[in-house]
């Protein structure tokens, strides 16, 4: 009898184990976090190509009210940083809350959209599927360079937000624009002690083989003074050109960019901290940071012109890790401006903004202290009608291969 007693104990304590088990994990099924999603509160919400609403023209696009978006990220307290193609936009986060998706799982995108480059010829609205009766899920403003996929006779497939959707055929044209390249500092694998894993050091030996690339197929390094009448609508360019950039003006644009452009017959420019120039010519330390010398930019410019990087403000506010150009008064960083202009040999009217950080003030001192054409670190390419002082760029760091290089070009 005792020995029945037991098993009944037994069973009726397995039962209640399993019973309350499951209760677990019934409960933390429906009690994990739902799904976030990114709402607008407005009927349509811009989307900047900079996080920073300076004209109507930079507007790449809207997202539309009651529209679940997937794919963004928090850029700073002000700004939320959503997926536009295979780019990037960015939405005022005022504009905008965080609630529970409802969205069906495979309506959206986390992973990269791999599509081809083409210009939006007018306000274009992007729709859930290819039908313009389906809901609107965004808008691509005028003249924005998108990604897209070729999937049906009068469809292209887009990605804004994490979201898939579809857009006109007939409301994009192929064209690929002109290419402007960003390097920054060369140095060979074995004399580089102290630069190991930055982004903007590369080797000569990818430089060179990068130009010879572009020199055995044909492309040509055309100058800023060619490109900024293309910008204007007033000048056409060799179907294969290339915009060639170096920023900080680093001494190892001398001792390996200059020879390697100069063989292959190349002009590129180089954004100089005017600051920074030193009285005479210095020999070539691959162990630190050396800037060219008046003397040594007479020498290159055959080859190179040089721009504007700022004369004294190529630095950040440690704080929040932003540009001191965004971080000073107007009138400081316009006389910052103004004095880096006319330290460079012929006064150029071309800028690069530090690290790529900008805001409206700094901007305005651009435009202000005379530079006609002024880039970012935005990828993508320039169009003519662009805005002239927010052009794009193409970093190009040690994790490019020759590869990815050349997909730049297709």
């Amino acid at each position: 009898m005792k020995k029945k007693g037991v098993i009944v104990l037994s069973c009726l304590f397995l039962v209640f184990i399993v019973g309350f088990a499951s209760y677990l994990f019934y409960k933390k099924e429906n009690t994990k976090e739902a799904p976030q999603a990114l709402v607008t509160e407005k009927e349509y919400t811009p989307i900047y190509s900079v996080p920073s609403p300076y004209t109507e023209r930079e507007v790449k696009g809207y997202l539309t009210k009651d529209t679940e978006y997937r794919n963004y990220i928090a850029f700073n307290q002000d700004w939320w940083r959503v997926a536009v193609g295979n780019d990037v936009g960015y939405v005022p986060r005022k504009e905008t809350k965080i609630a529970s998706a409802t969205a069906v799982k495979n309506q959206s995108l986390t992973s990269a959209f791999e599509g081809e480059t083409f210009l939006v010829k007018k306000a274009t609205p992007i729709y859930r599927s290819m039908s313009k009766t389906s809901k609107k899920i965004g808008e691509f403003d005028q003249r924005t360079q998108i990604e897209a996929k070729d999937t049906d006779k009068d469809w292209m497939e887009v990605n804004v937000g994490g979201l898939i959707g579809y857009i006109p055929k007939d409301s994009v044209e192929k064209q690929n624009g002109v290419p402007v390249l960003m390097y920054h500092h060369l140095l060979k694998d074995e004399e580089n002690h102290n630069f190991r894993g930055v982004s903007t050091t590369i080797t000569p030996e990818a430089f060179d083989e990068q130009m010879k690339w572009l020199h055995d197929n044909g492309y040509t390094a055309i100058t800023l003074k060619e490109l900024e009448p293309y910008i204007q609508g007033k000048k056409a360019l060799p179907e294969k050109s290339v915009v060639i950039t170096f920023d900080d003006g680093i001494i190892s644009s001398r001792d390996y960019a200059y020879p390697i452009l100069k063989k292959y017959g190349f002009k590129a420019e180089n954004f100089i901290i005017t600051g920074r120039i030193p009285k005479e010519s210095k020999p070539f330390n691959p162990d630190r940071l050396d800037f060219l010398s008046y003397q040594d930019m007479e020498k290159m410019k055959d080859v190179f012109s040089f721009g504007s990087h700022t004369n004294a403000l190529h630095s950040m506010n440690e704080e929040n890790k932003r540009g001191m150009i965004t971080q000073l008064p107007y009138e400081q960083v316009l006389a910052d401006f103004n004095q880096s202009r006319q330290a460079l040999p012929a006064h150029s009217s071309y800028f690069a903004y530090p690290f790529g950080h900008l805001n409206e003030t700094s901007v305005q001192a651009v435009k202000d202290a005379g530079f006609t054409l002024a880039f970012t670190t935005q990828k993508g390419y320039v169009f003519p009608g662009d805005n002239p002082l927010l052009l794009n760029r193409f970093g190009i760091g040690p994790d490019i291969t020759l590869e990815k290089f050349q997909e730049i070009f297709k």
